[in-house]
């Protein structure tokens, strides 16, 4: 299934929506690969003013079967201040949700005139697992903790003090937020972005990043240039 009523400009998506939705199906046939997937996309795009754009993103995937298939994402716009193709799983889904606006509609440069400068807040969020793996997104409970590090000489782990963890938090989701700034260079769509990595709770990150420094580390702002079009 595939609606397509999107308009766009020299920059991308302006108005308008995507949707796009499929079933795939694998009969079994003595050892042939048997499996089901069903995979979702929708895209949902709302004009501000001359050509700001807010763009609103949600992609599903769930394969099951003998042989079940994989999604992998991460990094560029999927999710960004995340390593690329970090999130694998035979379930997996991430939602993204950006504020597109022009700084410099054109520019004009001893190469030429170039493609304009636009600024861009974002948001996404998101997780993956496979079949049979444990899966818990969001928690508002409250439950005590160990956090673990490890021995710099050994690798021998160590167990911190216990924690009283409490409050809404990700638990195997994964979310980010931040700015950047997109253009075009001798045709090529180009993004820088600047990331800060979030589960909602900076006592959780603690427990759950304690080797990596807590969430002090993990919040540290990421940047990341890459090159690609806009969802």
């Amino acid at each position: 299934f595939v609606q397509e009523t999107t308009v766009f400009r020299e920059f991308g998506p302006l108005a308008g929506n995507t949707v796009q939705a499929t079933y795939q199906f694998a009969p079994k046939f003595g050892n042939s690969v048997t499996r089901q997937t069903v995979d979702g996309d929708a895209r949902l795009y709302q004009r501000l003013g001359g050509s700001g754009v807010l763009a609103l993103q949600a992609r599903g995937f769930r394969s099951w079967g003998r042989n079940p298939d994989y999604m992998y994402f991460g990094g560029n716009s999927e999710m960004r201040g995340y390593d690329y193709l970090q999130f694998i799983g035979q379930r997996a889904f991430f939602l993204n949700a950006e504020l597109r606006f022009p700084f410099i509609e054109a520019m004009l440069t001893p190469l030429g005139v170039l493609g304009g400068v636009r600024g861009v807040f974002f948001a996404d969020a998101g997780g993956a697992s496979f079949a049979g793996q444990p899966f818990s997104f969001l928690s508002r409970s409250t439950e005590v903790r160990t956090p673990v590090t490890f021995d710099r000489l050994t690798g021998d782990p160590i167990n911190g003090t216990p924690r009283t963890v409490s409050g809404l938090r990700l638990v195997d989701g994964r979310a980010s937020y931040g700015v950047g700034v997109e253009t075009f260079l001798l045709g090529f769509p180009l993004h820088f972005d600047w990331a800060w990595r979030t589960l909602l709770n900076r006592d959780w990150e603690d427990v759950v990043f304690a080797s990596q420094g807590g969430s002090a580390s993990f919040r540290k702002p990421r940047f990341q240039m890459w090159i690609g079009y806009d969802f």
